[in-house]
């Protein structure tokens, strides 16, 4: 089995790429010390560089089997409180990485297997190793972030973290467009 390392000396912007003739049927192991993750939009930050392992397969000429394991530490901000919080990744990859006949491509109507969630179609017999971690850390991103299960949030009239301080304004009730039917409800 081969070892192969990927080190952060890859230019800006160029992405580790492993061709599928480069793969040996037996299997090759990457090992990638830094994926590099885009600045613009900032969905999360990372408090050290992510990292991945994973080994390659090649399974015939067009299909190739990836199995791997992703670990990062990320910088989420809480959507209750706004607080920064980190969020540990460590999670198993199993892909098949495919590059289908041109009739793939075509626009039709099929139906997915459950198998076929886990194929990535390729458009050439290339694999772009920081690509695939990449949006495996955007797939370990949870729906709700939060920073504790608990997290009371902020208070909608003064502001004020409700996990830190108690709040001291006034609340008074907006009135709700649903009021009305809630009313209605209650009769």
């Amino acid at each position: 089995m081969n070892v192969l390392q990927a080190r952060t000396s890859r230019g800006a912007g160029e992405t580790l790429k492993v061709r599928f003739s480069e793969i040996s049927s037996s299997g090759s192991r990457y090992e990638i010390s830094e994926i590099p993750v885009p600045e613009a939009g900032r969905d999360f930050g990372l408090y050290v560089p992510a990292q991945a392992t994973c080994v390659l397969t090649r399974k015939s000429a067009t299909r190739v089997l990836l199995q791997g394991r992703l670990r990062a530490e990320m910088i989420l901000v809480c959507d209750r409180c706004a607080a920064d919080y980190r969020h540990a990744v460590d999670n198993n990859v199993q892909l098949i990485l495919e590059v289908p006949d041109a009739s793939h491509w075509q626009l039709r109507e099929i139906e997915y297997s459950r198998g076929d969630l886990d194929t990535i179609a390729l458009r050439e017999p290339v694999i772009h190793l920081d690509d695939i971690f990449r949006q495996q850390l955007y797939l370990a991103l949870p729906v709700k972030r939060l920073c504790t299960v608990d997290c009371r949030g902020i208070c909608p009239c003064c502001g004020v973290d409700l996990n830190i301080a108690t709040c001291r304004c006034s609340r008074v009730p907006v009135s709700s467009p649903f009021a009305a039917l809630a009313a209605l409800k209650k009769k």
